[in-house]
């Protein structure tokens, strides 16, 4: 009887050690699956983050590079004293839809660049409608805003992302 006795105890024993670690597996897996999907998760919201930016950047330099485009064309009609009414007005609406893709996209900065620049513009072309002459002293003006508008968007091309960065 003892060695059936002592045969219970072990099989008991042994049964109890197997729920027991069967138990501390089940929690780990458990864990184990929840660190895994805590995971997936992380990593789902990370390369969202980091295509949010890469698409707001792409949209900036597509704005940027129309709206400097259209600068050009504006300015130039607005300098040239050969340019006709038709020109400039056509100019000055590719400059405004230009400039409401800036709006949407860049930053503070580049917005108040491109607001300034506006402004400066608009007032050259109501001179012109008024059949005034532009003078030397607008150009310059129109050019230094210009050349502001420039640096602003410079500024954003040159920004460096780090690990935790936020795009300006």
């Amino acid at each position: 009887m003892d060695q059936g006795l002592a045969a219970l105890f072990a099989g008991l024993v042994a049964l109890l050690g197997a729920l027991i670690g069967g138990g501390f597996s089940a929690r780990a897996a458990r864990i184990g699956g929840e660190k895994t999907v805590q995971a997936a998760r992380q990593q789902v919201e990370d390369q969202a983050r980091v295509e949010s930016k890469r698409w707001l950047l792409q949209a900036r330099h597509d704005a940027y590079q129309v709206i400097l485009s259209a600068t050009d064309a504006y300015t130039d009609a607005l300098i040239q004293p050969t340019t006709t009414a038709e020109a400039a007005e056509a100019a000055r609406q590719r400059f405004r839809s230009a400039r409401l893709r800036v709006d949407v996209v860049g930053p503070a900065t580049v917005r108040t660049a491109a607001d300034e620049l506006s402004l400066t513009c608009v007032q050259v072309h109501r001179v012109l409608e008024e059949g005034e002459p532009v003078e030397s002293w607008m150009a310059q003006e129109i050019e230094e805003r210009h050349r502001a508008f420039v640096k602003a968007v410079t500024a954003v091309y040159a920004w460096e992302p780090d690990a935790m960065g936020e795009i300006p």
